[in-house]
């Protein structure tokens, strides 16, 4: 292996978390027992979405639980790959970078050796992660994206397993063992039984695993959402997203079974979703199997979130951490596709009286589609409500269920006066109640009147008024008939009274 000195410039990062300042670009490297990765956010924002994402399969785990050492062609193809991704980072001009290493590096005889020749390289440290400070960046991660999350976190990486229990948003014990799903694989020689035992032993040695019973599982991990992506395809699930995609355990427990007991080609052939992760897929299905076993959890989730998140959130200064994930996501969305700096609050408290006792989960609901009421105005008008629709339904944002998104989707839908009985509608509005579906549709009709009436200006709504008692919808005009009052506006005045079931009357 030849050595390369690198000509960085960029400072490495204080990781000091008490910082009152954003960065702007934050680059990330991990250095796993399967993968290298490295993703680049872009700052200051809460929402953790890539602007470069790119990861390269190089097997440095591969092995390590015989020869107790770094597989030596993974080796060359990691330092391959942190040559590029660490120029990249200094043409990117990232303002903060980390780069770290788990189980493989952590484990290995060798594993300080390679760590030192990365920085010959690089002219940058690999943080050698411990099991406990990996595990705990990951809850990190389920944190930053599901702020309330209460029951077992598990993260499958190729060389471990790291676990931790979260007590209503708090970060309590954890352990990380060795059940990665290369590892698994290799000590148990692919035998489901001796697999199952070793499993088991591992699993046993956790006391605290009953304080997480009937609360819910959080699964991240590359190789465990080829087990929700193989559950969404065999129910021909109408929304394709992994993150917050939830299964109830009696029907995880049978789905991870089978797949445990399938051989790699017969996954390929019957599975579109395995055909990557074929190899070790059985044995990472036998851990899933074998943890809600010993767990017994209410729920198993499904995450996007995880390892890597929680490094970003651990960057970002502790107010902006402590951000509603979903608000913060779609007042972000706003900023940027909006028109105008019309506030998504000052359209919510507008609209507010003809919703009288929402909970507090759609209030939130509210005020996140309120945020989004005018993300479409760039698309040709015949395809506006559509394309809000689906670009919705695929945003990527956090700290919200598949339904909750669905709801959001047709509330913008209707904003634009999108037709209900459109396709790519029917295909998703099964996953809502008759009820959230009214409330949807009453939330979108009003938007659309909050954005006619106003022309999108800010501070324009407050000069008039929104009521609703069982005599029906009221609006009040007459600070400014001139300006307000129109035909449109009568119509979807008309239109939301329909919509709830009650008169209307325009002052």
């Amino acid at each position: 292996m030849t050595s390369r000195a690198s000509t960085l410039t960029f400072p490495v990062v204080d990781n000091t978390r008490n910082t009152d300042s954003a960065p702007n670009r934050i680059a990330i490297i991990d250095i796993g027992s399967n993968t290298v990765r490295m993703v680049v956010y872009d700052a200051p924002a809460r929402l953790p979405v890539p602007i470069f994402n790119e990861r390269v399969v190089c097997g440095l785990g591969k092995g390590i639980g015989k020869s107790g050492k770094l597989n030596a062609e993974g080796v060359e193809r990691a330092l391959s790959a942190l040559d590029r991704f660490c120029a990249l980072s200094r043409e990117m001009r990232v303002d903060q970078f980390r780069m770290v290493a788990t189980a493989a590096v952590r484990d290995s005889e060798d594993g300080q050796t390679f760590a030192d020749l990365v920085k010959d390289r690089c002219g940058l440290p690999v943080e050698v992660l411990s099991g406990r400070e990996e595990a705990r960046l990951g809850a990190v991660g389920i944190l930053g994206g599901l702020p309330h999350a209460d029951g077992l976190f598990g993260d499958m990486g190729g060389g471990s397993l790291d676990l931790a229990s979260l007590n209503k948003g708090h970060y309590q014990d954890s352990r990380t063992l060795p059940l990665g799903h290369l590892r698994i694989t290799e000590d148990s020689d692919g035998d489901v039984r001796k697999a199952k035992l070793l499993i088991d032993e591992s699993l046993s040695s956790i006391f605290w695993l009953d304080q997480v019973r009937g609360k819910n599982f959080y699964a991240v991990g590359g190789i465990w959402r080829a087990v929700a992506r193989i559950h969404i395809q065999q129910i021909e699930y109408p929304l394709h997203l992994i993150d917050n995609y939830s299964m109830d355990v009696s029907t995880a427990r049978d789905l991870t079974g089978v797949i445990s007991r399938q051989s790699s080609a017969s996954l390929r052939r019957i599975y579109r979703a395995a055909r990557r992760r074929s190899e070790t897929l059985p044995m990472a299905a036998l851990v899933l199997n074998r943890l809600l076993k010993h767990a017994s959890p209410h729920k198993l989730i499904f995450s996007g979130y995880g390892l890597r998140e929680g490094l970003f959130f651990d960057l970002l200064p502790p107010k902006m951490r402590d951000e509603d994930p979903l608000i913060s996501a779609c007042a972000g969305f706003a900023k940027r596709s909006g028109r105008f700096s019309l506030h998504g609050r000052e359209i919510a408290n507008w609209v507010q009286p003809v919703l009288p006792g929402l909970s507090a989960k759609m209030n939130r609901l509210l005020d996140a589609a309120a945020l989004l009421s005018d993300i479409g105005w760039a698309e040709h008008p015949d395809y506006r409500a559509l394309h809000s629709f689906i670009r919705i339904l695929r945003l990527p944002i956090a700290g919200i269920t598949h339904h909750e998104r669905v709801l959001l989707a047709l509330a913008i839908f209707v904003r634009y006066n999108g037709r209900r009985d459109q396709y790519e509608v029917k295909q998703v509005r099964s996953l809502l109640s008759e009820q959230e579906r009214q409330t949807a549709a009453t939330i979108g009709v009003s938007l659309r009147l909050a954005h006619v009436l106003s022309g999108g200006v800010p501070g324009l709504l407050s000069r008039t008024s929104l009521g609703f008692s069982e005599g029906g919808i009221s609006l009040d005009l007459t600070s400014d008939r001139q300006l307000f009052s129109s035909s449109a506006v009568e119509s979807i005045v008309r239109n939301l009274a329909k919509e709830i079931g009650v008169s209307y009357k325009i002052r």
